[in-house]
């Protein structure tokens, strides 16, 4: 298998008859470069936007596919250049020797083996190979100096790579791109805590242009507001924007005019329909192909390999469930429970040391004294739980106490544990008790704020103070992230919880048989 293949074809719309023939043959990426008949008139831009429809008749692939611009442009004389060395070449039965001759030659970036393979296209697929698009006879054939987009553009998918490219197609000299940075994200975006670090998704859409079409100039920047440099730039000419943020442009233009400058033409790109059939998609997830859908299918997979732990025995292994209150922690612990893991709850074991003659009784009494006990004489946890949930100083010396004997029963515990080799130690304070050391794995559980705020209210019946006294007495969903090995979200349906539990669940046990 070639790691990354270069398909040169004739026609965006025979690309559904020739991906299903290669697609088993390429790891890594696919680059796509189309030799197209001339075109009379080089200016004309109307078939440049078929680039569309190539990347709407992409076959699922877990490759990167890049299709390069200078076919389209009509720059075919230049240099093809990619940033990743071609492997292999493939070539449908409409490119001539010649043709196949000049990209062999113009390939700059070739490995020392490079092959080239004849590519049979599919008549199982129909297609009309001189087919057209009308909806492309209405876009402008005019071509601008200075081009600007924006967006978010976590984890490069189809649609940004539309975006980007019609842009790149509609420019002549400069393309600027504006990228999301993480202050402007609020919880509307699902998985927020999941979208990759703004210097890297910079990173990403600038080596994107860079490799699909190397003439022109770019500057690809971070924003910190809706607007970005798009109403104080007077180069700026035209915006690249999808169909459902065209009023986003029209905002823009009003800015524009209020400054007095030129306002934007504006290029709206359609959005591509998420294809459910054959994704690993749920129902919760958008129409459109979106880079939310991408995050929530990440959840229940392994985000991070587990990293070896000498300090602790391969058996039982033992996976330390942790993440903000009211996540859904219990839920997906009874359910792993369901599967065959055996669980230890660090709040029951916690709750039994408060009993007379266990540990943490004496000790408790003696550092918040007895108003905290009942007419039995028992520790009243809601009233130790309204001292130290307001008082942080409280919350450390009641820390102090707990966690050592904690950690201490648990692995008693785990030691007469019998007839299992997983353990899930579910664990709130797993984190702030650094008892990572303790387990092979971290699964973590977030909500957005908002929703732990309204579950706190519903179940525990507390105030909206209290509620925020509790969510900001622990880390947030970005420090359990970071720790996270395999993240879950309940924030939607049980099916779905279920599904990444499973999902998650089945990739242990492959992980623990290996490792014995």
């Amino acid at each position: 298998m070639a790691n990354t293949g270069l398909l040169i074809c004739s026609n965006p719309f025979r690309l559904l008859r020739i991906f299903p023939q290669i697609q088993r043959d390429v790891q890594s990426t696919l680059y796509v470069h189309f030799f197209p008949l001339p075109m009379p008139d080089k200016k004309t831009v109307r078939h440049r936007f078929m680039m569309i429809d190539a990347y709407k008749n992409l076959s699922p692939m877990n490759v990167d596919v890049r299709i390069l611009l200078c076919g389209l442009k009509g720059t075919l004389n230049s240099q093809i250049t990619t940033k990743r060395p071609v492997d292999v070449i493939f070539y449908d039965d409409h490119i001539k020797s010649e043709q196949l001759h000049h990209v062999m030659s113009s390939l700059s970036n070739k490995s020392p083996n490079c092959k080239t393979v004849f590519v049979q296209p599919n008549e199982a697929y129909s297609s009309n190979d001189t087919k057209e698009n009308n909806q492309y006879d209405e876009m402008e054939n005019k071509l601008y100096e200075s081009v600007v987009l924006g967006g978010t553009f976590d984890r490069l998918h189809k649609g940004h790579k539309i975006l980007l490219s019609t842009a790149a197609l509609k420019c002549t000299r400069k393309l600027t791109v504006g990228v999301t940075d993480i202050s402007m994200l609020d919880d509307s975006k699902k998985l927020k805590e999941l979208i990759e670090p703004c210097n890297t998704r910079i990173s990403n859409v600038e080596g994107f242009l860079k490799d699909i079409d190397p003439t022109l100039e770019y500057e690809v920047l971070p924003i910190y507001d809706i607007y970005g440099p798009t109403i104080h730039d007077p180069t700026f000419q035209m915006i690249i924007l999808s169909e459902e943020t065209v009023k986003g442009g029209e905002l823009i233009n009003e800015k524009r005019i209020q400054a007095n400058l030129r306002p934007l033409d504006i290029i709206p790109v359609p959005l591509l329909e998420e294809d459910k059939s054959t994704s690993d998609c749920c129902e919760e997830e958008e129409q459109k192909i979106s880079s939310s859908n991408y995050r929530m299918r990440m959840l229940g997979t392994l985000l991070k390999p587990p990293q070896p732990n000498p300090n602790i025995p391969s058996c039982p292994y033992i996976i330390g469930l942790t993440g903000g209150i009211a996540s859904g922690k219990s839920s997906i612990a009874n359910y792993l429970k369901d599967l065959g893991a055996f669980v230890i709850n660090a709040d029951t074991v916690a709750h039994k040391l408060y009993d007379i003659n266990q540990p943490a009784y004496q000790a408790v009494i003696d550092v918040f004294g007895s108003s905290i006990l009942t007419t039995n004489k028992e520790v009243d946890r809601k009233k130790l739980g309204a001292i130290v949930f307001s008082d942080k100083d409280k919350m450390e010396q009641l820390n102090t106490i707990l966690w050592p004997l904690i950690l201490k029963r648990v692995k008693s515990i785990i030691q007469s544990t019998k007839g299992h080799n997983i353990v899930v130690l579910e664990a709130a304070v797993l984190l702030s008790a650094n008892w990572q050391d303790h387990c092979h794995e971290i699964w973590v559980s977030i909500i957005p704020r908002k929703e732990a705020e309204i579950r706190l209210q519903e179940r525990n019946k507390l105030s909206k103070k209290q509620a925020l006294e509790r969510i900001e007495s622990q880390p947030s969903n970005y420090e359990y992230v970071e720790n996270a090995n395999v993240l879950f979200s309940t924030l939607w349906s049980y099916n779905f919880t279920h599904i990444q539990i499973k999902r998650a669940w089945n990739s242990l046990l492959s992980r623990v048989s290996s490792n014995h």
